[in-house]
């Protein structure tokens, strides 16, 4: 699973984690910190999930009471749970889960390990060359490359000429 996390919606069919209240694209997964009005709105409306930046039991209790059904990914505590999801930084590597990764530095820690999905910064990755790795049309020298090691390669694209 790959997630981008950017300011503002970018034209790409990948999940995108953005600061925003209201979704209007199922592609979005709404961030919300600590803010009740805006945390209510994006529950109501989000159908892939909600990204909960705090580090209080409390709101995540609450986000799960008001959407039992929608996946609350968790990004400063520790928390487990059915339906919750930890996201951590890929320097705090502990296992199988979900990481940020804000650079490609951040990338290399998670080379050989097992990570269920990676939140990018689209920052520092450019989203139409990951929305390209994620979908296979990018080729790499490996053999048997994890995305991980997809996503670091220098890819090319081989074109075909008529």
């Amino acid at each position: 699973m790959i997630l981008l996390y950017s300011e503002k919606f970018l034209d790409v069919d990948l999940p995108q984690v953005v600061p925003i209240c209201d979704v209007h694209d199922p592609r979005l997964i709404p961030l919300v910190g600590e803010d009740l009005h805006c945390l209510h709105n994006a529950l109501k409306k989000a159908t892939r999930g909600v990204v909960l930046k705090t580090a209080k039991r409390l709101w995540v209790g609450l986000a799960r009471e008001l959407r039992p059904d929608l996946t609350i990914y968790v990004w400063g505590a520790a928390v487990r749970g059915r339906n919750i999801v930890p996201i951590r930084g890929a320097e705090e590597y502990r296992g199988y889960g979900v990481y940020y990764v804000k650079n490609r530095e951040g990338l290399k820690l998670l080379v050989g390990k097992s990570v269920a999905g990676l939140l990018l910064d689209a920052r520092h990755f450019d989203p139409h060359l990951t929305e390209l790795v994620v979908k296979g049309r990018v080729s790499c020298g490996c053999e048997r490359c994890s995305l991980v090691e997809r996503l670091l390669c220098n890819p090319y694209r081989e074109v075909e000429v008529l």
